[in-house]
């Protein structure tokens, strides 16, 4: 009994030793947070620098974050949009954007945000799938 329960401390130790102090991800934000982040994203009146903050490209993905905004401001509110089921998935956090256009429907489009410096942060490809995709602009990142 004495072998038993030492062979099973060991393999415990071993188990729980192993463990090293991980890094804190981030907490999972909701649809409708991720939704007002991209909001935040999107506000060419908001400081580049805190929408920059919120980019994986940061400020070299502002510009990209511009053409969308602008082109998406000059439809005059008729593209409804909003993020979607969001996932975590390792360093990732997958999402869909349904994006709404009356008589078109609406129409999802896969993003997803990164852990970046301990803050999810939209990724450049996602920039770029919302700016050819959603809003038919170029993308710079």
């Amino acid at each position: 009994m004495r072998v038993a329960l030492a062979a099973m401390s060991v393999v415990a130790a071993g188990a729980f030793g192993g463990m090293g102090v991980a890094s804190a991800e981030p907490a999972v934000p909701d649809a409708g947070q991720l939704t007002s982040e991209l909001r935040q994203v999107l506000n060419t009146g908001a400081p580049a620098s805190e929408r920059a903050a919120k980019l994986a490209g940061g400020q070299s993905a502002v510009p990209t974050a511009d053409n969308i905004a602008n082109r998406l401001n000059s439809y005059g509110g008729m593209v409804n949009w909003q993020v979607q089921n969001p996932v975590p998935n390792g360093d990732r956090l997958d999402a869909q954007l349904a994006v709404t256009i009356p008589i078109f429907g609406t129409k999802t489009h896969d993003i997803y945000w990164v852990d970046q410096d301990g803050a999810w942060k939209l990724s450049n490809p996602s920039a770029c799938v919302i700016a050819t995709d959603v809003a038919g602009v170029d993308c710079t990142v």
